[in-house]
């Protein structure tokens, strides 16, 4: 049976993500007391129903790969008697990782073969019985053919997460969110602006949607007032980005707008803070010979 309906078991473990991650799901209802009652506890882990992440991984320096590990990890504490999470993890170019023992298939992105492969081990794995899919475009761009047949081919029900949705899409854009959304069996964003967008722009079916809040790590809470005098920003207003830095953040859009900001709030400060994304310094290296990598 082609990729259409999700197993029960998949989508009431997507709806704890909130509960396990401190994350609020907008889409499906908190699963019920009596679906605990109901998990037969496995006499061994070779017994554990696997769901597999495609996802890029730490070491990878990027910021899906941290929050899928993360995920990963608080998924673990809460259901590991219940499932185990195992994870291919993505590669670009020539780049090799040594991974933790989670990861169970690597993908190389760049060529197309590798897809029809790893379609055919996830197929023929009776332990896997669901995909989750973390989506960047960037991810996948060189062979976005290959990556929709990869789905497409795939017997096992998939959950894609759509990190970036881009408003206003083109014919080309759209034909292809309206091709992955078609094939997978649950969508989930990080906030309700994204599922509108999917909805009203890409015609995506809102019952496929799940909202999850994207998360962060419990961090000590100081002062505001401490912090400010710490950095020297005390009596300003202060705007800033986080995560690694690329095109993609649109840091320009808020560069653009913040001399009508000053002008209505002379006290306001942005700052960028992170370093480069490495796949901008690598590409960066190629096409230049130059390196930069400020923070």
């Amino acid at each position: 049976m082609k990729n259409r309906l999700i197993s029960d078991m998949f989508i009431d473990n997507i709806n704890q993500y909130e509960e396990s991650f401190s994350m609020i799901n907008i889409g499906y209802p908190v699963m019920c007391p009596e679906f605990e009652a109901e998990i037969k506890i496995p006499e061994s882990d070779n017994e554990l129903a696997e769901i597999l992440f495609i996802t890029s991984y730490p070491p990878r320096e990027c910021g899906i790969a941290t929050y899928s590990q993360d995920l990963i990890r608080s998924i673990n504490s809460k259901f590991s008697n219940s499932l185990s999470i195992k994870v291919c993890a993505l590669e670009s170019g020539d780049e090799t990782y040594s991974y933790p023992g989670e990861v169970k298939y690597v993908l190389k992105t760049s060529i197309a073969a590798e897809y029809e492969k790893l379609a055919l081990k996830i197929n023929n794995n009776d332990r896997i019985k669901a995909v989750l899919i973390q989506h960047e475009f960037g991810f996948y761009k060189k062979q976005e053919n290959a990556f929709l047949k990869f789905m497409y081919d795939l017997s096992k029900p998939v959950a894609i997460v759509f990190h970036t949705v881009l408003p206003n899409p083109d014919e080309q854009l759209k034909y292809k969110i309206k091709a992955i959304a078609t094939i997978s069996t649950s969508i989930i964003v990080m906030t309700q602006t994204s599922a509108d967008i999917l909805i009203s722009q890409y015609e995506v079916q809102k019952q496929k949607i799940s909202v999850i809040a994207h998360g962060t790590h419990l961090v000590p809470h100081l002062s505001e007032d401490f912090l400010k005098l710490k950095y020297d920003l005390k009596e300003r207003k202060v705007l800033s980005t986080f995560g690694l830095l690329s095109s993609g953040k649109s840091i320009e859009t808020t560069l653009e707008a913040l001399p009508a900001i000053v002008k209505q709030c002379p006290e306001v400060m942005f700052l960028i803070m992170g370093k480069t994304h490495p796949e901008v310094v690598k590409t960066r290296v190629r096409n230049t010979g130059k390196c930069s990598n400020k923070k």
